[in-house]
């Protein structure tokens, strides 16, 4: 369990600052709430250390487990180096925004009482739910065709130490297929779990476990972020109502990809729209970022972006320079950030998006 918590700090918490202090950098017209961009940012730690290791295994292969592990870190010191200045004014405003809300609740006793209230649901409903998660759930071996397939791929991404696992079908005449054309982001959870390992000189595979109810738990944070705005109880009712849908809370629960690669769908949305509204550099960025990691998470992630591109073409207020100007960059932005994997997949690799256009032929009966 301490070799879970000290991975969970490292690449969702320490990792996720890094990268959240250095977009802070290009937030200075604080159009962005710092708080939110925290918010997002704690599920771009993870997703950020997959595109890192896909790009060491693809252009470096075959080095020792310290070589990636050094990679990684040194990466994400220089990005704690470039936004060191940011730091200071993001724990402020932490501490500043959690004032607020206890300053808040001062103007009468009946709003101590409410307050109290909510915030005893709150941590009962928390403290039972990890409860039941960490003695009974979280315990329990990776089970499923799809989970152990990825868990399966990682472990070979690991062993193999170059993506040719992904590329080539020959790796089937040593047993192993990689069964769908998905890019790796999410087995490389677990490669990256593994590398880590070698560090403690163990073998679990907890961290990847973890991953889709740590997504799921964001995801509820975010819509919990936007209902607040309006009041607290309708944030958490529409907690509830999102739990109270089977296949949410079935991913949710248990061990799956699908609150990891719907995560950064909600975030390539939201941030669409506010590309369409603000028109500033930063959301622009983080459109095309969060557009490339619902890509590399899955093959429909890449399909929907497409139609983010498209939208954003279509709805942006701007002279038609500007909206393909703005359209390339996202684009550029898409592919540096996962989406190239599917280009590469095409005439390296399987042929993903050839297998793609035949598949839609025949189901619309065109040989």
């Amino acid at each position: 369990m301490f070799s879970l918590i000290f991975k969970i700090i490292i690449t969702n918490l320490l990792f996720s600052v890094s990268i959240c202090s250095l977009l802070m950098r290009f937030n200075e017209d604080r159009r962005h709430s710092n708080t939110e961009l925290l918010l997002y940012s704690l599920g771009v730690g993870p997703a950020f250390t997959t595109l890192l290791l896909y790009y060491s295994l693809l252009i470096i292969p075959h080095q020792s487990n310290l070589f990636y592990l050094l990679f990684v870190l040194f990466i994400y010191l220089l990005l704690a180096l470039g936004g060191a200045k940011s730091f200071k004014p993001l724990y402020y405003n932490i501490r500043q925004s959690f004032k607020d809300l206890f300053c808040s609740i001062n103007k009468s006793m009946y709003a101590r009482i409410e307050f109290a209230f909510f915030i005893s649901i709150i941590i009962i409903l928390l403290t039972g739910y990890f409860y039941i998660y960490l003695t009974r759930l979280l315990p329990q071996p990776l089970a499923g065709h799809d989970i152990l397939g990825y868990a399966t791929m990682g472990r070979i991404l690991f062993e193999e130490k170059s993506l040719g696992p992904v590329w080539n079908e020959r790796f089937a005449e040593s047993g192993f297929l990689y069964f769908t054309s998905h890019a790796p982001s999410f087995p490389l959870l677990l490669t990256w779990e593994k590398f880590l390992n070698s560090f403690f000189c163990t073998s679990s595979d907890l961290y990847l476990r973890s991953v889709s109810t740590y997504y799921g738990l964001l995801i509820l944070g975010v819509q919990f972020y936007w209902t607040a705005k309006k009041s607290r109880w309708l944030g958490l009712l529409a907690a509830f109502a999102l739990m109270s849908g089977l296949g949410f809370s079935i991913g949710f629960l248990f061990k799956h990809l699908d609150t990891y690669r719907i995560f950064f769908l909600i975030m390539s949305w939201i941030y669409l729209a506010y590309t369409i509204k603000e028109k500033d550099f930063l959301s622009v960025l983080l459109f095309g970022i969060f557009s490339g990691f619902a890509a590399f998470c899955h093959r429909i992630g890449m399909i929907l972006v497409g139609f983010n591109c498209f939208a954003l073409f279509l709805f942006i207020d701007a002279s038609l320079k500007k909206r393909l100007l703005k359209t390339c960059f996202v684009i550029m932005v898409l592919l540096l950030f996962g989406g190239a994997h599917y280009i590469l997949d095409t005439f390296w690799g399987k042929g993903w998006l050839f297998e793609t256009i035949k598949l839609c032929l025949s189901l619309l009966g065109i040989n």
